[in-house]
Formats: structure tokens, C-alpha cells, sequence
């Protein structure tokens, strides 16, 4: 059965379309933790939801906070228009206890400057319905 988040955000034109997310290492790790007894490390962000990234991204302090190791590095062009090697991680990104994407490619980004810690890219939204409706100041996501 999809799931569906609505989210109201009286200032969307300004500050984009945003939810937050628990961000926490993939399933595969959590899976070794366990078995380790270790705990497992999540956090919750504000996330843009970005379709005009491709790949999903999160800041570099999500990154420290959750130990996550890369799994290697890729180019990317930026609207910099310059290619910049950045790292690939593997994590679960979730909106919900029960909607969960359990192993999501991402990578880091300098968002150091912005009230977010995580950009929603197409990866992501290619999963789901995304519905923006200005007029009601609302963005819809389905899963």
C-alpha cells in the first residue's frame, strides 16, 4: 500500500519544498551492528527536495555523526559547471517507521551554509509521486 506525507509549509516559494528525514548507515551495516551489539547512529534533518539533483546529498556533518565510511568517489558537475570529485556513501534514508528506502547511493556535499542537511534528489523521487501545489503552500510525496 503506498504511503503517502503531505507536507505544509507556509513560506514553500522562499524556502523550497523541505521535510525532515532520519538518515541512518544502510541496511547491511545496521545488520553488522546488530550482530555486534553496537549502537545504531541515526539523525534527523531538514531535507530539500531537490528535482534538479540528480543524486541525492547529504552535508558533511551527517557524515561525521554517523561514522559512514565511502564506498568510493564519483565526478559530478555542479552549477558550478566545473567537475568535482565527491564521495559515494551507502545509507537508509527514511520518512517514517514504516517508509524506508534501505539502501540509498549518496553523496557528500558542502551545506554548510544552508538550513539543511540533506537534498532529496531524482534517485530518490524516481520511487515515488512527487505533487508541489503552490496555491495551497503544500507538497505531497508518495511512496
Amino acid at each position: 500500500m503506498a504511503r503517502s506525507f503531505t507536507f505544509n509549509l507556509p513560506r514553500l516559494r522562499e524556502s523550497g519544498p523541505t521535510c525532515q528525514v532520519v538518515i541512518k548507515p544502510s541496511e547491511p551495516v545496521i545488520e553488522r551492528l546488530k550482530t555486534e551489539h553496537k549502537e545504531i547512529p541515526s539523525i534527523t534533518v531538514l531535507a530539500l527536495i531537490d528535482t534538479g539533483a540528480s543524486t541525492t546529498a547529504v552535508s558533511h556533518r551527517v557524515v561525521r555523526k554517523l561514522k559512514l565510511v565511502p564506498r568510493g568517489t564519483v565526478q559530478v558537475y555542479t552549477s558550478h559547471k566545473k567537475p568535482e570529485t565527491r564521495n559515494e556513501f551507502d545509507l537508509s534514508l527514511a520518512f517514517d517507521a514504516r517508509t524506508c528506502l534501505t539502501i540509498v547511493k549518496v553523496l557528500d556535499a558542502s551545506l554548510q551554509n544552508h538550513d539543511i542537511d540533506c537534498l532529496i534528489g531524482r534517485d530518490v523521487l524516481d520511487h515515488g509521486v512527487l505533487t508541489y501545489n503552490g496555491p495551497k503552500k503544500q507538497v505531497v510525496l508518495k511512496f
